[in-house]
C-alpha cells in the first residue's frame, strides 16, 4: 500500500474516530450474540453465520489489541495506524480486510494449522499399541495404516471405532499434554493451561456449527463462498476445489458429526485428520 495512501487513511481514523472505536466495535457484535444466546437458551435457534461470527470473535480481538493498546497512548495513533495498514494480517481484524487479504490471511492461517496435523497423527499412531480390544485394534490399525499410506478412510470405517474416542485412549481426558496442544494449534487455537476444556468449547462450537448447517438445508444450500469457508473451518483448503467436491468433503464430515456428543468430542477434533491429513489441496499447502 502506498505511504501517501497509509497516511491519509490513519489521518482520517484519527480524526473521525474515538480511541478504541474498534474495541466498541468488536464488543458490540460480541454483546449482540452472548445476548442471543442467553435468549435462545443455546445455540439451536442461531444462524450458521451467527455462530461461525462467534467463533472467530475472540481471534480477532487478539489481533487488534496491540491497536487498542497503543492507540490510547497521546499521539499513539499517528504510529499505530499506519502500522495496522502495513501489518493488516497482524494488526487488523477480518472486519478491515479486503476480499483478496481475506483469501490470503486465511491461507496462511490454514497453513499454520496444517503443519500441525502430522505430528497429531504422530500421536494418534503412538497409542495403538495400548489398545486392548483386540477386534478394535484391527479396525483403527487399519485406518492408520491408509492415513499412513495416503489414503482417507470411509466415514464408516471412522465411526466403527468411535468408542476409542469415548474411552481410552482417546478421550480427551487421555491425551498427553503435548498431544492436546498440537490439537489446538491445528485448530487455529493457542496453547493454554486448560488445553482440554479449550478442546472441549472448540469441539461444541464445531458441533452447533454443524447442526446449523443441516437445519438450513443441508451442504445442498451453501453458496460457493459458504462452501469454502466451511470447508477452512474444518481444515481443509477448497480454493481450488469444485463446488461438488467440496460438497462431497463436508458430507462426509457431517456423517462423522451426526454421531458425535459431547461424550466423544476427541473424534470431531480428530476429523480433520481422517479426512484432510492426505488431501492434495492441503499437501500444496505445505510442500
Amino acid at each position: 500500500m502506498p505511504l501517501q495512501r497509509i497516511v491519509s487513511l490513519s489521518t482520517i481514523l484519527v480524526q473521525n474516530s474515538r480511541p478504541g472505536f474498534i474495541l466498541s466495535t468488536k464488543n458490540q457484535q460480541l454483546n449482540k450474540y452472548k445476548i442471543k444466546v442467553t435468549r435462545d437458551q443455546g445455540f439451536g435457534n442461531m444462524s450458521r453465520q451467527d455462530i461461525e461470527l462467534f467463533q472467530k470473535m475472540p481471534s480477532d480481538m487478539w489481533r487488534i489489541a496491540p491497536v487498542l493498546v497503543l492507540s490510547a497512548i497521546p499521539f499513539g495513533n499517528y504510529v499505530i495506524f499506519p502500522l495496522a495498514f502495513l501489518k493488516p494480517r497482524t494488526l487488523l481484524c477480518s472486519h478491515f480486510w479486503s476480499i483478496q487479504q481475506k483469501l490470503e490471511f486465511s491461507t496462511q492461517d490454514l497453513i499454520e494449522r496444517i503443519k500441525n496435523n502430522k505430528p497429531v497423527f504422530r500421536a494418534l499412531q503412538a497409542k495403538v499399541s495400548s489398545i486392548k480390544d483386540k477386534e478394535l485394534k484391527a479396525k483403527w490399525k487399519k485406518i492408520v495404516g491408509l492415513l499412513g499410506s495416503g489414503v482417507h478412510p470411509k466415514p464408516e470405517d471412522i465411526l466403527a471405532c468411535k468408542d476409542l474416542f469415548v474411552n481410552e485412549p482417546y478421550q480427551l481426558s487421555s491425551l498427553t499434554y503435548a498431544h492436546a496442544g498440537y490439537l489446538l494449534k491445528m485448530h487455529g487455537l493457542r496453547k493454554t493451561v486448560f488445553r482440554r476444556n479449550k478442546l472441549k468449547y472448540r469441539a461444541f462450537l464445531l458441533l452447533e456449527m454443524d447442526k446449523a448447517i443441516i437445519r438450513e438445508g443441508g451442504v445442498d444450500s451453501l453458496p460457493m463462498e459458504t462452501l469454502r469457508n466451511a470447508c477452512l473451518i474444518r481444515g481443509l483448503n477448497g480454493s481450488h476445489l469444485t463446488n461438488q467436491e467440496m460438497k462431497d468433503w463436508l458430507q462426509n464430515w457431517l456423517k462423522i458429526s451426526q454421531n458425535v456428543d459431547k461424550t466423544c468430542y476427541s473424534l470431531l477434533l480428530h476429523t480433520p485428520i481422517f479426512l484432510a491429513y492426505n488431501h492434495p489441496q492441503n499437501w500444496v499447502l505445505i510442500y
